[in-house]
């Protein structure tokens, strides 16, 4: 069913929920995976004040190196080969749809960030805009979504 799998992942308590619900269904259909790290574009207010110092660029570039790092570690540590992708001065909306369509996917795994109604008007939505730009499916991993997939998984195994 799935057959190629993008993980979106910033390191958040949110992506690594739906990094383990993904776990799940990478191994059940022996799927073929990609761990998306994605360093956006700097804040509009912090070019303002001319061009950014080279250490902010460093940072952002070591930080996303050690999140797409750690999530393939975990990856492999559940037996889940992935390749890592990094991409640069993107929306995560543009890199997730852009890689969506490079790889072939089926299913792309987002995890839910809850926010305002206000905070989502202005900033807008990632798993919402994705969904006008993916050809594949997408999994919003919901908080608390990994007991019920596995409490459903333990219950195929028993029937």
């Amino acid at each position: 069913m799935f057959q190629t799998i993008i993980f979106a992942y910033d390191g958040s308590a949110k992506c690594q929920d739906a990094l383990e619900e993904g776990i799940v269904l990478a191994g059940r259909f022996n799927a073929r995976c990609y761990l998306l790290a994605i360093i956006p574009p700097p804040p509009v207010m912090a070019l303002a004040d001319g061009p950014l110092p080279g250490e902010y660029v460093e940072d952002q570039q070591s930080r996303a190196h050690a999140i797409l790092e750690a999530g393939l570690a975990r990856l492999r540590q559940a037996g889940v080969e992935a390749t890592g992708i990094l991409k640069t001065d993107e929306s995560p909306v543009e890199a997730i749809g852009a890689v969506a369509h490079e790889t072939g996917a089926d299913l792309v795994v987002v995890g839910h960030h809850r926010r305002s109604a206000l905070d989502r008007w202005w900033r807008g939505s990632v798993g919402h805009s994705l969904l006008d730009r993916l050809p594949c499916s997408l999994l919003v991993s919901m908080p608390g979504g990994m007991a019920k997939m596995a409490d459903a998984i333990r219950a195929q195994h028993v029937s």
